[in-house]
């Protein structure tokens, strides 16, 4: 049989396990390239690109009709099997894909290097029970020239038609779009109508052009869901946000996620197996990734997601927005880009973000809770990080962990791993310090590793417009951020928060350049710091902060709020109200517990 027409006939388990297909030419166990290739890379030979691999070729046709997501995979299996550099050249298209039963994301895309996928403004579209691509270790991907779509929206919207006050609201669900999870399939799979991932409800002004502000809060949890007519359900909201739901009025338009909730129970245990549940692109211990000139318009639950990167991670001209021609409310139902433990740069340029159903950047690193502390020697250390489930977290050898004591503010001291033991059933690590740390605490210590909080990060000319949370929750080292738009006008909480968010993830902030944006937050915080933590001296341990230059249009709002910052310069920005100048600007800015220049020129 034809090497192409055994791979279009095997199953796609097999596709994504190419020592299993005798087709494929066998791998070194060692770098997952042919043992010739490796040879030639010891010998330090450059290994010249093999010509194009088109999908077309392995039976992808590209009507949006069939299945093309078993030839695509055999073409990935084929750029992989000699191991040298290689190009997977789409045609534009619309590639339709089909169900990958056994995971979450339907191409697993498991130590490839030097890989190029060449979209060439192709669609994959993708079904309700899908994401795209999980790439899983090797080195020097770029994915460029894609769009990527769902069959249909992995959210419901629609407008309020009746309010009870006691916390019900009747949604007509509008024409194309599906409908929720009723009472009877949440309770038969066990599902909960709220939670994370999306699966929340966000109240917008009539039309979508804003977020419906006069509500406390940005997002209600639902508990239940009912039936109440034909096209026409009865959303109940969870108790502790009825104080939210007193904003909410009829003709409001409102959206609700589903992440995964319209699915049977059956069909998430046997995808909750897969590595990663979470963001049409994935990708995890990648040395050197970039994502070029994208297009997103939906998925499952998030974005783009990256995590414990040995290398570097590139975004230029990536857009996630509201898909053009329909009335979407959203653009993806959670995070649009959530990179987390990175250990290289971070460039983020020319990109477009819109609409997300959470934060429209999250940068960070994932903190650690202390499990256990040995009593034979406190350098041993048991930790677990505060999310294993959509994040993967390594600590090596030589790592320099930061202990914080949450009780107190205080940092307890950084300390470097000798040893480490990695436990993968109860994903922790076990690790040995060069020196015990004083005062650690199990139960109030947390620790983070400074060496996942990015070598540096640029983050520029970008236009970001949330219509809830964050524009940019950016927590880094080493960071510029210049150029950037940033628009809440729409419903953004906040547009530049460079503080510790809920006791999960943080960096330690310093060398933090902010200039030459724009801020369009007349109604929320334009730029917040608030960093409680002392170092060992006592002093602020966030340090070296400049923003200048930078644009506030103001309102009823701070645009500035900074605390614990050592060695703050604050310079050269300008206030306006309205497109003209403000000149009383001190009600517009609070700073507190900062050395260095607050305040100049402003």
């Amino acid at each position: 049989m034809p090497i192409i027409a055994a791979l279009l006939l095997a199953p796609l388990a097999a596709l994504h396990a190419s020592d299993s297909n005798p087709s494929v030419t066998p791998r070194d166990d060692t770098t997952g390239r042919v043992p010739g290739a490796r040879a030639e890379l010891e010998k330090g030979r450059s290994l010249p690109p093999r010509s194009p691999l088109r999908v077309a070729d392995f039976g992808a046709v590209g009507d949006g009709v069939r299945d093309d997501g078993p030839a695509i995979a055999a073409t990935f299996e084929a750029a992989k099997a000699d191991g040298v550099p290689s190009i997977v050249v789409f045609e534009k298209k619309t590639y339709r894909l089909g169900d990958n039963p056994a995971a979450w994301h339907y191409f697993q895309i498991v130590g490839h290097e030097d890989l190029a996928i060449e979209g060439g403004g192709a669609t994959l579209l993708c079904p309700e029970g899908n994401l795209a691509f999980h790439f899983d270790g090797g080195r020097d991907i770029t994915v460029r020239g894609l769009i990527f779509d769902t069959i249909q929206p992995s959210f419901t919207q629609g407008e309020v038609v009746a309010v009870d006050g006691s916390g019900t609201l009747d949604v007509k669900i509008m024409e194309g779009y599906p409908e929720p999870p009723d009472e009877a399939f949440l309770a038969a799979n066990g599902h909960r109508a709220h939670g994370g991932g999306g699966r929340h409800m966000i109240v917008f002004e009539r039309g979508g052009g804003a977020r419906n502000m006069r509500m406390r809060d940005d997002h209600l949890y639902i508990r239940n869901i009912t039936r109440v007519s034909p096209g026409v359900f009865r959303f109940h909201v969870k108790e502790d946000y009825l104080p939210s739901f007193k904003g909410v009025s009829v003709g409001n338009w409102v959206s609700y996620g589903f992440n995964k909730a319209r699915l049977p129970a059956a069909v998430l245990a046997a995808k909750d197996k897969s590595r990663s549940i979470y963001a049409q692109i994935a990708a995890d211990r990648v040395e050197n990734i970039a994502f070029e000139d994208i297009d997103m318009f939906g998925s499952i639950n998030g974005g783009i997601r990256v995590s414990d990167m040995p290398g570097d991670v590139t975004l230029r001209d990536v857009r996630i927005i509201r898909k053009p021609g329909t009335r979407n409310l959203l653009s993806t139902i959670s995070d649009a880009l959530h990179l987390m433990n990175i250990r290289g740069r971070v460039i983020m340029e020319d990109c477009v973000v819109e609409a997300p159903g959470d934060d429209c950047l999250n940068i960070g690193a994932q903190r650690e809770n202390i499990v256990e502390l040995a009593a034979s020697d406190r350098r041993t250390v048991t930790l677990r990080s505060t999310d294993n489930r959509y994040y993967y977290y390594t600590i090596r050898e030589g790592d320099r962990l930061q202990f914080l004591d949450t009780a107190s503010n205080r940092v307890l001291g950084v300390r470097t791993v000798t040893a480490v033991a990695f436990d993968r059933r109860k994903l922790t690590h076990t690790v040995t310090l060069d020196q015990e740390v004083p005062g650690l605490d199990p139960k109030t210590t947390q620790a983070m590793n400074l060496n996942q909080i990015t070598k540096s990060t640029v983050i520029r000319n970008n236009t970001v417009t949330p219509y809830m949370r964050h524009a940019l929750l950016a927590r880094a080292q080493n960071m510029t951020i210049e150029g950037d738009r940033l628009d809440c006008s729409r419903g953004g909480v906040i547009g530049l928060n460079l503080s510790y968010a809920s006791g999960q993830d943080d960096a330690r902030l310093w060398n933090v350049r902010v200039a030459g944006n724009t801020f369009m937050c007349p109604d929320n915080v334009g730029l917040v710091a608030w960093r409680p933590y002392q170092d060992e001296d006592g002093g602020p341990d966030a340090r070296n902060i400049e923003i200048i230059g930078n644009v506030f249009q103001v309102g009823s709002a701070k645009a500035i709020r900074i605390r614990g910052v050592r060695n703050l310069r604050v310079e050269g920005n300008r206030f306006e109200n309205k497109g003209m100048a403000v000149e009383q600007t001190s009600k517009f800015v609070e700073i507190a517990d900062c050395s260095g220049l607050p305040l100049k020129d402003q």
